[in-house]
């Protein structure tokens, strides 16, 4: 029986890892050991459900809630670590907390007939904790290093010469964490027969999309936020990138898979084994629940995405966004702006547009390129529309009223600029409490 390490990134997009490569050599040595998904996107922009979606296997778990506080898991599917519990494998979550002091580790997707999850400030009490941890065999361990969170990183600040130093920073530091615990694997002997599994569950937007109150993530699902990377690293595997696409609720049924756990999951809508089922041609992310209201108070839609290799459709109360992604990581122009949308949702492109030849060349006259970003954004339209439908039916089949569902009438408009006349206003945030004092231990190598 292999052992199971599932390593989180937190706050780490593909943008991220390269935006600071020299501060990853630790997980990029790991990357060109493993099968790396160069098109992985997170199911959420939020850790919690990100994380239960992962456990579960499906992006349902939360729907039925009107609001993100309290939320815990359906358990629409048995729970992963769960399942290997039950089949011998001792099962574990550890984890890096800066708040631990004040704010001991919980989460809502951690069952009760698992171990208490492990906490601390402590590198080096994190490390030992891992260490005894990798003496009992099979293991299956999740370690969450929270050092890379925006506000966990802030223990860096004075360590630093700014924001984006601080970020940095803490990736260098993350990465020596992982750094740690492979060389105790490879001190044991244990690479050989370990299948690791290392993702991002989300990134931040620094306010490029609006203020939002602050928040950096857990907005809405654009691509700077949910194309993270993912790997898994198995005796069986041979190194090299994949193209197809991945999301967050593959993981659990491809770990099953690579361990020889025979452990269907049940939920219809469930993810698949990444390399035992053919390529999906979408997948899917969103902020909220299913049942959740937008957030004026911080300006935050409750939104849908679907997601294909070029393309990036993004669905909210604001109606729809359109954006070529891997032109346009950032998702800053949303090229329905440039169509007209017909009754028949089809687009037609405008005739009232600029003349510079730039444009001309990538739009006006290629009409090639207008027939496959028409053509794709027809069938994203479908796709999202389908999935939307399936959220609503969820919430009928839980007896909750759709009332704070998405309106289909959502997918018949085009999103207006932000600050464009008929633009939907945003309330002003409150003043929020300042953080809580904290400390990490750690070492700056």
């Amino acid at each position: 029986m292999k052992n199971l390490l599932i390593l989180h990134l937190e706050s780490i997009t593909c943008e991220r890892l390269a935006a600071f490569a020299s501060s990853f050599p630790n997980t990029h040595g790991l990357l060109r050991n493993a099968v790396a998904f160069d098109s992985f996107f997170s199911s959420a922009t939020s850790t919690l459900m990100v994380v239960s979606y992962l456990f579960h296997g499906n992006d349902f778990e939360f729907d039925a809630s009107t609001q993100f506080e309290g939320m815990r898991p359906a358990a629409n599917n048995p729970h992963l670590f769960a399942t290997l519990q039950a089949h011998g494998w001792q099962a574990d979550l550890i984890c890096l907390n800066g708040f631990h002091a004040m704010r001991p580790t919980t989460l809502a997707a951690w069952p009760g007939e698992l171990p208490p999850i492990f906490g601390t400030n402590d590198f080096p009490t994190l490390f030992t904790r891992f260490d005894a941890l990798t003496d009992r065999r099979p293991f299956a361990i999740y370690v969450w290093d929270l050092i890379t969170h925006v506000e966990h990183s802030l223990a860096l600040a004075a360590h630093s010469a700014g924001l984006t130093e601080q970020v940095r920073q803490a990736c260098r530091v993350a990465d020596d964490a992982i750094g740690v615990m492979l060389s105790t694997l490879e001190r044991k002997g244990l690479l050989g027969e370990t299948t690791i599994v290392v993702y991002g569950d989300h990134g931040d937007d620094y306010w490029t999309h609006g203020f939002k109150g602050g928040m950096v993530h857990a907005t809405e699902p654009y691509t700077q936020i949910t194309h993270a990377p993912l790997a898994f690293c198995d005796p069986t595997l041979a190194p090299g990138n994949r193209a197809a696409l991945a999301s967050t609720i593959d993981i659990a049924p491809t770990c099953l898979a690579l361990l020889g756990v025979d452990a269907p999951l049940p939920f219809a809508r469930s993810g698949g084994d990444l390399f035992g089922t053919p390529d999906r041609e979408f997948v899917y992310a969103q902020n909220f629940t299913a049942s959740q209201p937008d957030s004026r108070e911080l300006g935050i839609a409750r939104a849908f995405a679907a997601t294909d290799d070029t393309y990036n459709l993004v669905a909210s109360s604001r109606g729809l966004e359109f954006f070529a992604y891997r032109l346009d990581p950032g998702n800053h122009c949303n090229l329905l702006q440039f169509f007209r949308l017909g009754a028949d949702g089809a687009l037609r492109l405008r005739d009232d547009l600029g003349t510079a030849n730039h444009f001309r060349a990538a739009l006006i006259d290629n009409p090639r390129a207008v027939a496959h970003l028409a053509d794709r954004f027809a069938a994203l339209r479908r796709a999202l529309a389908a999935r939307v439908a399936e959220k609503r039916a969820y919430l009928a089949s839980r007896g909750v009223a759709a009332t704070a569902a998405m309106d289909p009438a959502a997918f018949d408009r085009i999103a207006l600029p932000p600050h464009s006349a008929g633009a939907r206003d945003v309330a002003a945030s409150p003043a929020r409490p300042a953080l809580a004092p904290f400390e990490f231990s750690f070492k700056l190598g």
